[in-house]
């Protein structure tokens, strides 16, 4: 979880300096079609995301080195937050998985130290879910 919000830290510094750093290379330029900040965080904004709606853009050479950039670092941090949020997705996944066993065997545990308590059918419930999970936890062993 940590990884997204350091992207998100990333995106919002990278849109800002972008923005700013446009604006002052193209807004003293005659033929600027990005003339106020709002435009440059615009431009900066769809920009970094891919959208790209070509309502404003560069006019000078280094506006255009920026907006090349800009275009990389969007699909950068575009391709780092979906396999972020992927990895996140299947680790949540495999941590169910562990959980399960490891409720198994808290639950087991449990009874076992009320063993004095337990009915006859509780025992038999307790010896079935030990048999079970070990024989699971050998499968997976095996695998």
């Amino acid at each position: 979880m940590k990884i997204l919000v350091y992207l998100l830290i990333i995106s919002v510094l990278v849109v800002s300096s972008s923005g700013i750093g446009i604006y002052l290379i193209e807004s003293p330029h005659e033929d600027a079609q990005i003339t106020n900040i709002i435009d440059a965080f615009w431009w900066s904004s769809a920009t970094v995301t891919t959208v790209g709606y070509g309502d404003v853009v560069p006019v000078t050479e280094a506006g255009r080195l920026i907006g090349i950039a800009l275009m990389f670092v969007g699909i950068a941090i575009i391709g780092t937050f979906i396999s972020a949020l992927g990895a996140r997705l299947v680790s949540l996944r495999l941590k169910k998985h562990e959980t399960v066993e490891e409720s198994t065997k808290g639950l087991i545990i449990k009874k076992i130290n009320n063993i004095e308590k337990l009915e006859k059918h509780e025992v038999e419930l307790l010896i079935s879910m030990l048999k079970n999970l070990h024989v699971k936890i050998k499968d997976n062993n095996e695998k």
